[in-house]
């Protein structure tokens, strides 16, 4: 390379450079804004704060980092994070790397050396901490969870089935857009249980709650109110249904094709019964779809389903049934659940013509809490292809079972 190259190649050189400075080059504003942007929001001091935190006169966070790190090299993963949770000082000495490792994050996840799991033993410790608060450590699934809302309150998470099983819950209640609306699980029967007297009978305001499901032509509203009655806890449903405007009128064909739903067994629905390698499905029953089509006025009974959408009714049913069409107030009851319910229609007045019809209904959890346990898995309906004879709980397929009579009101 000659001499003239040389100066040329060094000039070119520094061009270069000088460019790639520009490039990454940033006022010192925009570092201390990226700076605060990156620090959470539970770092962020003020010098004051900083300053004034009388944990610094503490002996453990007088040390040097590198001493402290030494330190917590013996303690485990979940003592290392709860010490970042004592105070900000600590979390801002110990920083949050603790918190991204996958044996925290992971519920599941087991440490190779000791074969437990760091995140029960992590939130374990946290409980400790917020004993009387009413949160509680769930192994089921891995969480702290805070005391169950009331039904009327209460939302389906992707984790209640895993809390609580797959019999924990009576899923088929309506529910609003929001998926609010009254979700009841076993933990709720259970403190309606305990928390009254066999000799009361004032109502149960935790089980109690309105809401209204969204149509778009009917006004369906849902109430719920409980009480004992001869020590047995019924819990009633009253399902209102009315049309939004005067024209056209309430028919019985606008709550069949809901469908319309009070228990795992009782549905107006005409859906072919699926297929089961354990047994043979049959045909929904006709008690429910009866007793709503025959409370209306024969004039408002048009294209009611035909007999042939329904399996044959029993001999208890066709009594049932022939008595309905009597204008009696008849009392219908489930066959395989403590389920009872009565069904009345209203004519709408001058002023409103819009009439109404109403559907109440009366689940028995009897006396005792062992009993309520009992009763509880024939309310929650099950239905699977796997699943046999003792497990399916459905309007396709129950086991015979028999409960006692019981008074609803």
């Amino acid at each position: 390379m000659s001499d003239q190259q040389i100066p040329r190649l060094t000039i070119k050189l520094r061009v270069e450079k000088r460019k790639a400075s520009r490039k990454t080059k940033t006022s010192p504003r925009l570092e201390q804004v990226k700076s605060e942007e990156t620090v959470p929001s539970y770092l962020q001091r003020s010098e004051a704060d900083a300053s004034s935190d009388t944990n610094r006169k503490t002996l453990f966070v007088v040390f040097p980092c590198e001493i402290i790190q030494e330190i917590l090299s013996y303690l485990r993963l979940e003592s290392v994070i709860c010490l970042t949770l004592t105070c900000k000082l600590a979390l801002h000495v110990l920083g949050t790397s603790s918190w991204e490792d996958e044996t925290i994050r992971k519920r599941r996840r087991r440490d190779p050396p000791t074969k437990l799991v760091p995140r029960r033993s992590f939130l374990e410790l946290l409980s400790r901490d917020v004993e009387g608060t009413g949160w509680v450590f769930c192994k089921a699934c891995n969480t702290l969870h805070p005391p169950p809302k009331r039904p009327s309150e209460h939302h389906k998470t992707k984790l209640t089935k895993c809390c609580w099983g797959p019999d924990g819950i009576v899923d088929y209640l309506p529910q609003g857009e929001d998926g609010l609306g009254y979700s009841l699980v076993w933990p709720h029967i259970k403190v309606a249980m305990t928390s009254t007297s066999l000799d009361s009978t004032e109502p149960i305001d935790y089980l109690s709650g309105s809401f209204l499901v969204p149509h778009p032509y009917l006004n369906y509203t849902v109430s719920s109110s409980a009480r004992r009655v001869n020590g047995n806890l019924i819990l009633r449903h009253d399902y209102n249904f009315s049309p939004l405007l005067p024209e056209p009128p309430l028919k019985a064909t606008d709550i069949i094709d809901l469908p319309f739903r009070i228990c795992p067994h009782q549905t107006t629905s005409r859906d072919p019964p699926p297929e089961n390698n354990y047994t043979d499905s049959k045909l929904n029953g006709p008690l429910l779809t009866h007793s709503i089509v025959s409370a209306f006025p024969v004039s408002k009974r048009t294209n009611a389903p035909e007999s042939d959408a329904f399996r044959k009714p029993t001999p208890v049913e066709s009594r049932l049934m022939a008595s309905a069409g009597n204008d009696e107030e008849i009392i219908f009851r489930c066959r395989f659940c403590p389920t009872k319910w009565r069904v009345a229609y209203a004519r709408g007045n001058k002023s409103d013509r819009r009439d109404e019809l109403i559907v109440a209904v009366f689940h028995c959890f009897y006396k005792q809490l062992s009993s309520a346990a009992r009763y509880w898995h024939w309310f929650v309906r099950r239905e699977g292809v796997s699943l046999g004879r003792e497990r399916r709980n459905s309007e396709f397929w129950s086991p015979g079972r028999f409960y006692r009579d019981f008074k609803m009101d």
